[in-house]
């Protein structure tokens, strides 16, 4: 009787044993995740921290600090851009002017920001384009896969950290090899065709086509093109201006 129990004992642990492997054995069924084109995404949050100076006096002072007896370090003339380090709520904004080189405060009341203006639609946005409609105006962003080893000869070094493209700082890369860059940024308004000059786009890299916004500014007729890019750690946004179908320049600034 004893050994009798013993082999159903032992019948029993087989089995068990047994089954575990099997489910050991088994794969948890893979999870597909669909990924929809960057142009069927929910609407994208607005980081356009670019701002038009608007003063009667024609220009707007720049303090060393948050208040209006603070000393003067530059003037800023109205209707151009600047950056905006942070959004608070406050009177003062902390701003980046003079190319990147100076930094100050101005009162909130002498700026608009370009995130207000009228916002010029996106009508077809993937990883090689970025196609913009409003009225006359379409803008027409064409990106594409860097080709690194066809452009080698233009970088300052060929290992790591890469810092400098034809002899200008990279921006978007942290140093390491670009993945992607800006074939042509083309407006039409009418029959007048604007192109940004290939120097102004061409250290421009890792885009973000889905993060680019393009708004007007009716009562000056300015079209502002923002674009908003990174690698992950390179984070970078850029502006360019078109004024009365005039390309009035760009602006790069690192948003923190």
């Amino acid at each position: 009787m004893k050994k009798f129990l013993l082999l159903i004992i032992i019948f029993t642990l087989q089995s068990c044993i047994e089954e575990k492997q099997k489910t050991i054995g088994k794969k948890e069924p893979q999870k597909i995740t669909e990924t929809k084109p960057i142009s069927e995404e929910a609407d994208i949050t607005s980081f356009c921290n670019f701002a038009v100076i608007v003063d009667k006096d024609g220009y707007v002072n720049v303090r060393e600090k948050e208040s209006a007896n603070s000393k003067i370090i530059g003037k800023i003339k109205s209707g151009e851009a600047v950056f905006i380090f942070e959004d608070l709520d406050t009177d003062w904004l902390n701003i980046s002017f003079d190319n990147n080189r100076k930094s100050g405060y101005i009162h909130r009341s002498r700026i608009k920001y370009i995130k207000d203006l009228e916002k010029i639609p996106s009508v077809d946005t993937h990883d090689n384009k970025a196609v913009f409609h409003l009225n006359d105006i379409d803008i027409n962003i064409k990106t594409g896969d860097f080709d690194y080893e066809s452009n080698k000869k233009y970088f300052s070094e060929t290992d790591f950290p890469i810092t400098k493209y034809k002899g200008r700082e990279m921006w978007g890369t942290d140093g390491t090899i670009p993945k992607s860059y800006y074939q042509s940024i083309t407006v039409k308004i009418g029959n007048q065709k604007i192109e940004i000059p290939k120097k102004d786009i061409e250290d421009l890299f890792n885009l973000n086509n889905g993060y680019t916004e393009c708004y007007y500014d009716k009562v000056n007729n300015s079209i502002y093109i923002h674009l908003s890019n990174s690698d992950g750690a390179g984070s970078y946004v850029a502006l360019f201006k078109i004024e009365n179908d005039i390309y009035k320049g760009r602006q790069v600034e690192i948003p923190f």
